[in-house]
């Protein structure tokens, strides 16, 4: 089983003298728990209590089930960037083992179940591998100013070389865009009007050369949700903006036009948006419409099933460090179960019951 291999390398915090139980043991309980739908230190303590003969086939539990209060301290002590790694480890070894990602998308969550009256809540950044429905990194940070500054560090832990790293517009940094350049990498960046003297540009070269055949990417309807939505991608050559090359590779910035009415009516009235996005893609590539709608996927496959699926915003727990492991052990858990259970139309709800209930399908999922 690798990924308890991988988890008795982690070293323990502990005084020696007094540990009763192992750490890969809690650690590996704690996992087991979180795939059988846990969301708590009691939660895994009782799961522990009926699960004991099966669970100590692969761990020592000889001084017996540790409690919900040893649950709590180890995990307090136990440094967050230890289970960090076991899952960029572990997400890597699937990666690897499976076709490798063309979109690596980039955004932040909060962990509202964190905040206290004295401090504000966690927020993760997460590094989302599009194509294997993979999270492949995570940052995390006490408040969601300090996003910014924690996508430099996200991004120096993953391979992006051949990659396109997609990220909304709080990304769109000069620093961030060379750094991606740096390590190989590729991007699509939305751009609003936070850089003023960037956005005034490529809105006048937008204007001048209006919207044709020649430059247009993607134009589609969709008529589901009650509503007619017309989306049409523009591509514009921007290489040769002044200043562009203070933006590392910066060719391209993709306009959308967004056109959409209620109820289907095309005789109702209609609202029009503009988005832009820069890339370092050419103005031709016809992948840029599929980087910029995939790049939601982390929205709705990820960032929703944690809230919905797994109920992280009703997890609370006030010791920091605890925050940022168990919320890492739920990202280990979707890896999980989203790699080793691929039945069509089967929710992250279902397989983690699933766990719960049939020992031989939880050894799947770790095997």
């Amino acid at each position: 089983m690798q990924i308890l291999k991988r988890i008795e390398e982690i070293s323990d915090p502990r005084m020696l003298g007094k540990v009763q139980h192992n750490l890969s043991a809690i650690i590996f309980v704690s996992l087991c728990g979180v795939l059988s739908g846990c969301e708590d230190w009691n939660d895994i303590r009782d799961y522990c209590k009926v699960k004991k003969d099966w669970l100590s086939q692969y761990v020592c539990l000889k001084n017996g089930i540790p409690s919900s209060d040893t649950f709590r301290r180890v995990f307090t002590l136990l440094d967050p960037d230890n289970i960090e790694n076991l899952l960029r480890t572990h997400a890597a070894e699937i990666v690897g083992a499976q076709n490798p990602s063309d979109q690596i998308a980039i955004d932040g969550k909060a962990l509202r179940g964190s905040k206290t009256l004295n401090t504000q809540c966690l927020h993760s950044v997460s590094a989302w591998c599009h194509e294997n429905g993979l999270i492949i990194g995570e940052v995390q940070v006490e408040s969601k100013s300090n996003e910014i500054t924690a996508i430099p560090l996200l991004l120096e832990s993953l391979n992006l070389k051949n990659n396109t790293v997609t990220i909304d517009a709080a990304g769109c940094q000069k620093n961030i865009v060379a750094q991606i350049i740096e390590q190989k990498g590729d991007y699509v960046l939305g751009l609003k009007r936070n850089h003023p003297k960037l956005y005034s540009a490529v809105e006048k070269r937008i204007l001048s050369e209006g919207e044709s055949d020649a430059n247009r990417l993607y134009d589609a309807f969709d008529e589901s949700h009650g509503r007619s939505v017309r989306r049409r991608y523009f591509g514009y050559d921007v290489s040769k903006l002044d200043n562009i090359q203070e933006w590392s590779a910066a060719k391209t910035v993709v306009a959308v036009e967004t056109i959409s009415s209620k109820d289907n009516d095309p005789n109702r009235s209609s609202s029009v948006e503009w988005r832009y996005f820069l890339s370092s893609h050419k103005s031709s590539d016809k992948r840029l419409p599929a980087y910029i709608r995939n790049h939601w996927s982390i929205e709705n496959k990820l960032h929703w099933v944690l809230d919905v699926h797994m109920k992280e915003d009703n997890d609370q727990k006030s010791e920091r460090k605890s925050v940022r492991s168990f919320a890492l052990l739920k990202r280990i858990a979707l890896n999980v179960v989203r790699t080793k259970d691929t039945t069509p139309k089967r929710s992250v709800r279902r397989k983690l019951k699933h766990s719960g209930w049939d020992n031989n399908y939880l050894l799947k999922m770790l095997s």
